[in-house]
């Protein structure tokens, strides 16, 4: 099976429970580090962890069992500011891939 495009997941959300995603801080300049924090409370191991902004994935990672916080640290640029959000996928027992629904956006706004 191929796995769906980067951009779908981030537009294409799907059923399992939202994940909570938290920035370090909201307001950053240019060259700042911010890091985003994506919180998965699931039985089930995650597969994957994919970081979007604005509807496009930046960032992916593996999912590991047992964990439930995922670190993205994004260095930020001047055309960083916008709405990030996180989203998980797992394989359900008949190995098919289900997605979780986005979490509640945050916003990052960029000064000069």
């Amino acid at each position: 099976a191929l796995s769906p495009s980067s951009q779908e997941i981030c537009s294409a959300p799907g059923d399992l429970p939202a994940p909570t995603l938290y920035l370090s801080q909201t307001s950053a300049h240019p060259g700042d580090s911010v890091l985003l924090q994506c919180s998965v409370i699931s039985q089930a191991p995650v597969t994957r962890i994919v970081f979007c902004k604005d509807g496009d994935e930046i960032s992916s990672q593996m999912g590991m069992e047992d964990k439930v916080t995922y670190c993205y640290n994004h260095t930020v640029s001047s055309g960083s500011s916008g709405n990030y959000v996180c989203i998980y996928e797992m394989k359900n027992s008949d190995k098919r891939v289900t997605k979780s629904q986005l979490s509640p956006a945050k916003h990052l706004s960029v000064t000069r």
